[in-house]
């Protein structure tokens, strides 16, 4: 009985493997309580529950873990950062839990080595990753200690060598090397980058995009498995000892686990975060900090990178495939070129893409979820110069020619125009542009229409010019007998420069039909935006058209009934005009208004507060006498209080507290709405000391402040004085890092931004 019954189990078990979906984790070292959670929930049977036979490698020299998951040698990974960098570029990992809120990497150093200052000169051990991209290359880059004024060595991972005084200072794990100089009896200093403002979070979870997005199921599965893992492991973390030591390889004690799992606990930070909870503002902090160290190039982007924004449902069927976001998640930006000078369609102002195809790109990139980043060219020659090279991966607005085939892919088209010729007042309509043989005729460099024209009519003499700009001003100066482009773009610039001097007087055979250009090199590129265009509406178009376009075209005649047509509607749109004008002048007031007021607390909107910071700046460097202090501002816990209480009371605390700064401040001061729950108060005419008096006068009243019931919160403030030295970003920067400073030091106090 018992053999069958053996027997029945046997075949169950071999029927239920085959179910088992296998999957692997890739550690970032050896097997020990930091992962603990991983152990618990594959020995005690959630994974398996969870439909999933996982496999759990334990690190081994020369292992890449990113570029084994990235590569798809291996499904999950486990990581020391949320953020991975490599030669300056964030590789594009997917987020799927963090273990550690807190990362336990710290510098040990000999005792009287009590800040980061003091290790010029010194000894130092560690990784060349964590030199580089960790909180230790952060703290180590803030104080100016590099490879020119200290000695820095491998990590050899073997205490010895800093109790013999090898080395002087060393990388450790609070969990793991704390506790075998504390049993050698060794004296050290602790040297902690978040008491200096970095953070960093560490067993960070992460996965493949195309995991993510291809088994966006299973990978919730593992999530929901292994943070049951975690739970039950705090629960009995000597269960946990026990199973390690008997069959795991680890090289630690039963005492060396037990001292792990108590600093484990503390590092999960359970009191604040559920367990495997992703904090994305620490990642967007990283990536700040990182970028500032100049640790990642500035043309990097971070992208999304949490699971649960990528694996958010979408409502009805998703535009694009699963290949498709997982490329655009590789990819983490489009770059794009465009026409400098092509308005209505797209030109440049101010550095700003502006137009027709400027509103259609930014639709774009909301669907898409990437950012669609603008490389600025100064002409369409150059515009087309810079795809040859690679350098931009876009054009917003074109059309195919075969010469553009050889390095781009072209949309179906999502604008199609009629091509006019623009004279002066006193040349005729002409109805055959064949007659003008011997006229001087322009058109810009590298346009299509330039490429046609020449193909249909060679007998013409096409003069190109760098932009519509120089060919319409050489038109009215007699260079040119015409100009030749697109109806609505020749139409608004004759309106906006050349009104009573040009006018459109031919209409010419051929039509331009425009859509998104691709680099040819990347067809997954033209599959996606082939598919936006597609998407693209009629009344969508339409309202983007009535946004940016007035067109006015001249016929060659006009009968006496249409003149008097004609001066009736001018009356009525004088008359209308008038009223408008007036109407439009009081609205321009208010939306001057609006536009430099953050509308839920009526202070500063950011836009304007970084123009009041540049006439600060302005003033220093105009007087030398002059002073002016600046205090960032950040409610503590603001999130909690979203979670608690809901987003109105959330909304309610922020208008209160622009209140509340509003009246303990004098007039002069510009009070703004930097971002979420930041504020920033510029403070002309003061010096730092008095700054500091500011500060905590706000922070006390704060503190002492309740909501409408008996909610209160604190603040955090970096308090910093305008250097004359340095750009306003650089003074910007300073006082940042002081206000992580001060919530570093645990919140709801004032630090001073360092010189």
């Amino acid at each position: 009985m018992r053999i069958v019954l053996w027997l029945v189990l046997m075949v169950a078990a071999v029927f239920s493997g085959d179910k088992l979906e296998k999957v692997s984790v890739q550690m970032s070292w050896k097997f020990q309580f930091e992962y603990a959670g991983f152990i618990a929930a594959k020995e005690k049977g959630f994974y398996r529950e969870a439909g999933l036979d996982v496999e759990l490698r334990e690190y081994q020299h020369g292992v890449d873990t990113v570029a084994d998951v990235l590569n798809q040698r291996a499904t999950y990974g486990l990581y020391n950062t949320s953020i991975v960098v490599e030669n300056g570029h964030v590789k594009p990992i997917v987020m799927l839990g963090t273990y550690f809120q807190r990362s336990p990497l710290i510098f040990v150093a000999r005792k009287g080595i009590r800040n980061p200052a003091a290790m010029v000169g010194k000894t130092i051990m560690g990784t060349k990753d964590e030199f580089k991209y960790s909180t230790l290359g952060l703290l180590l880059n803030h104080f100016g200690v590099t490879t020119k004024n200290a000695r820095f060595v491998d990590h050899t991972f073997n205490v010895d060598d800093f109790m013999r005084g090898k080395v002087d200072v060393m990388s450790v794990f609070r969990s793991n090397e704390l506790y075998y100089l504390d049993k050698a009896g060794v004296e050290y200093e602790i040297i902690d980058p978040a008491e200096y403002g970095f953070v960093m979070s560490a067993v960070n979870l992460f996965t493949s995009p195309s995991e993510a997005l291809g088994h966006t199921e299973r990978t919730q599965r593992f999530i929901d498995a292994t943070n049951r893992g975690w739970d039950y492991a705090l629960e009995h973390p000597d269960e946990i000892i026990d199973i390690l030591l008997r069959k795991y390889t680890t090289s630690k004690s039963k005492e060396a686990l037990e001292y792990e799992a108590d600093v484990t606990k503390k590092l999960l930070l359970t009191d604040f975060y559920k367990v495997g909870e992703v904090n994305p503002e620490l990642t967007v902090r990283a990536f700040k900090q990182l970028s500032q160290a100049g640790m990642i190039k500035p043309d990097q982007k971070l992208g999304q990178f949490m699971f649960t924004e990528i694996a958010a449902p979408s409502n009805g069927e998703p535009l694009l495939s699963t290949d498709e976001r997982a490329y655009l998640l590789y990819k983490k930006k489009i770059t794009m070129c465009v026409d400098p000078e092509w308005y209505p369609f797209e030109a440049l102002r101010d550095g700003k893409h502006i137009g027709i195809a400027a509103d259609v790109m930014h639709r774009f990139e909301k669907q898409l979820g990437v950012p669609i980043e603008l490389v600025p060219t100064g002409s369409w020659n150059e515009t087309l110069f810079y795809a040859q090279q690679r350098r931009c991966d876009i054009f917003s607005l074109a059309s195919s020619t075969p010469v553009r085939l050889k390095y781009m892919d072209f949309t179906r088209p999502y604008v199609t125009l009629p091509i006019v010729m623009a004279t002066t007042m006193d040349k005729p309509f002409t109805e055959d542009i064949t007659t003008l043989l011997g006229k001087r005729l322009g058109t810009v460099k590298g346009y299509s229409i330039t490429e046609q024209l020449k193909a249909d009519h060679p007998e013409l003499e096409l003069v190109e010019v760098d932009s519509i700009t120089e060919g319409l001003k050489m038109v009215e100066e007699g260079e040119l007998y015409g100009y030749i482009d697109n109806l609505m773009v020749v139409s608004s610039y004759i309106q906006k420069e050349h009104t009573g001097q040009l006018k459109v007087s031919s209409r010419l055979e051929q039509k331009v039909a425009l859509g998104v250009g691709t680099r040819n090199d990347e067809p997954i590129l033209h599959e996606i935006f082939d598919k936006l265009v597609k998407n693209l509406d009629e009344q969508t178009m339409q309202t983007i058209y009535n946004r940016w376009v007035t067109t006015v075209e001249e016929v060659p005649w006009i009968d006496r009934e249409t003149v008097s047509k004609a001066l009736v509607l001018l009356t009525l749109v004088l008359v209308a005009f008038g009223w408008h004008y007036y109407n439009l002048k009081r609205y321009n007031m208010k939306l001057l208004e609006l536009s430099v007021t953050d509308k839920l607390t009526g202070l500063f909107n950011r836009q304007k507060t970084d123009e009041k910071l540049v006439e600060e700046k302005n003033r220093l460097q105009r007087y030398p006498d002059y002073h002016c202090s600046v205090l960032l501002i950040d409610i503590d816990f603001f999130k909690t209080v979203n979670d608690t209480y809901g987003h109105q009371m959330g909304d309610t605390v922020l208008k209160g507290l622009a209140d509340l700064f509003k009246t303990h401040s004098r007039q002069t001061d510009v009070i703004g709405r930097w971002g979420g729950e930041e504020f920033m108060v510029i403070l002309p005419h003061m010096t730092l000391d008095r700054a500091l008096v500011v500060a905590e006068n706000l922070r006390r009243h704060v503190e002492d402040f309740y909501f409408e019931t008996d909610i209160s919160v604190t603040i955090s403030i970096g308090v910093g004085e305008m250097e004359r030295t340095l750009s306003v970003h650089e003074n910007i920067a300073r006082i940042d890092s002081a206000l992580y400073q001060a919530k570093a030091l645990g919140r709801n106090r004032i630090a001073i931004a360092q010189g």
